[in-house]
């Protein structure tokens, strides 16, 4: 099709509202997440788990771990901003379906429009299993952070602070979509920008250990570095949800560009000076590289260690809604709350509390799940589909996209091969040895 047959078939504003309101080509009405909002929950989903674990990444790779993230970060924002596109597509082309009533799986609708029923399964599974595990991470890591901070005054073992976590998170959970827990999105932000620039001068004020000698990057090394980068960067398995469930959906790649450039003025600098004070720390948290040696070092980190439980606290319920969403869908359960959603949504809470108990591995769950599922959902599948539905819609790309989303898709898939075998190796040859949890 001619570029001039593309711009009428494809205006370009999108189709307003996501949730009820009436539908324009020229704009949105009805009520919705805003941009800034929406920019919220993207630094918020991604930000307090790649904070903590980017620098231990980043000594993995070596010298080239920071450029390495300013490379993640550009490929994974262009496939945010595609997948976006692509639920564009479904909206102008299948309205009736896409603006006018709430879409509890909107990521697999635009896989089932793209693919088939097939793909639709596929990225239904694999969005549940990535952020089942990414929540049950975020409980590990909010349990070890209230063991440090009380465990001097409450000898309690770290399984029973597990328990804790999972009983304060239950009825957060109960929340009903992003649009009703955009209060939790600014929380988890605005915590953790607090917490970044704290960590960046306590590390500064400690200075740099000359005796502590570089690790030496191997292959495996390299690659479970670049799956934790990947998973940094991992957030688009909620993206649509978030999109949806905005008042104007074509913003919606605004949003990300903002909220990526944000990420990066985190993740540059904590991770190209917190790797160097890991040289001498196996462990994956930079929590546990923090040195307090004078009475305001300690209080600083304690306020550190304060400000990413909350960001993880938020966060949790951030990540586990669309799930939740997910399985109330298949289970026919209405869309208010209830009976049935307290049982569901408790069901799902206690589920990763009893695999936070089995597997206290969360560096490893990291490189594992970056290396596998989120490489997949979040570089291969958006560059895929946007160039199918395009394709079926008869939609005009250029000829240069076209060759950058081959490119993504063919890097992709030979990153996820090789960080899927060295996550698996490693987990085989070390099991948690050294992963389990960060002594304080």
């Amino acid at each position: 099709m001619k570029r001039g047959e593309e711009k009428r078939l494809l205006p370009p504003v999108s189709i307003g509202a996501s949730s009820g309101g009436q539908a324009s080509y020229y704009g949105a009405s009805g009520k919705g997440l805003g941009v800034v909002n929406t920019v919220f929950f993207v630094i918020g989903e991604m930000a307090g788990g790649g904070v903590l674990s980017l620098p231990f990444g980043v000594y993995q790779m070596g010298w080239i771990g920071s450029v390495m993230i300013v490379f993640m970060a550009a490929v994974s924002g262009y496939t945010g901003v595609l997948l976006g596109r692509c639920f564009e597509f479904l909206k102008l082309q299948w309205a009736e379906e896409y603006c006018t009533a709430h879409v509890r799986d909107p990521y697999p609708s635009i896989a089932v429009r793209a693919s088939g029923p097939w793909a639709g399964q596929t990225v239904r599974w694999l969005i549940n299993i990535t952020l089942f595990c990414v929540s049950t991470v975020f409980i590990l890591l909010l349990s070890e952070n209230l063991q440090c901070m009380f465990g001097a005054h409450h000898q309690l073992h770290y399984r029973y602070w597990i328990i804790i976590v999972a009983a304060v998170l239950i009825p957060l959970n109960w929340l009903e979509s992003p649009k009703d827990s955009w209060w939790l999105a600014m929380g988890a932000t605005v915590s953790t920008t607090i917490a970044v620039v704290t960590v960046i001068i306590i590390l500064l004020i400690n200075g740099r250990d000359e005796s502590s000698v570089p690790g030496d990057v191997t292959f495996q090394s390299f690659c479970l570095g670049l799956a934790i980068v990947a998973f940094a960067f991992g957030g688009h398995a909620s993206f649509p949800t978030y999109q949806h469930d905005m008042a104007d959906t074509s913003k919606f790649g605004v949003a990300v560009i903002i909220g990526y450039a944000a990420i990066l003025c985190m993740y540059v600098p904590v991770s190209a000076i917190g790797s160097e004070y890991l040289r001498n720390n196996t462990g994956g948290n930079i929590l546990s590289s923090l040195v307090s040696d004078t009475p305001s070092v300690e209080h600083a980190t304690t306020a550190v260690t304060v400000l990413f439980s909350v960001h993880i606290l938020f966060g949790y319920v951030i990540i586990a809604n669309p799930v939740a969403q997910d399985l109330e869908s298949m289970l026919d359960i209405p869309h208010k709350f209830g009976v049935k959603r307290v049982i569901v949504r408790t069901a799902q809470v206690l589920a990763s509390m009893g695999v936070a108990q089995a597997v206290p591995c969360f560096t490893m769950i990291l490189s594992l799940i970056g290396g596998t599922t989120v490489m997949l959902l979040s570089y291969i599948f958006p560059a895929l589909f946007f160039l199918q539905l395009s394709a079926k819609l008869k939609h005009y790309v250029s000829f240069h996209e076209v060759v950058i989303n081959y490119i993504i898709i063919g890097l992709s898939t030979v990153t996820m091969a090789a960080t899927t075998y060295s996550a698996i190796y490693a987990f085989i040859t070390d099991g948690c040895h050294g992963y389990s949890h960060h002594t304080c």
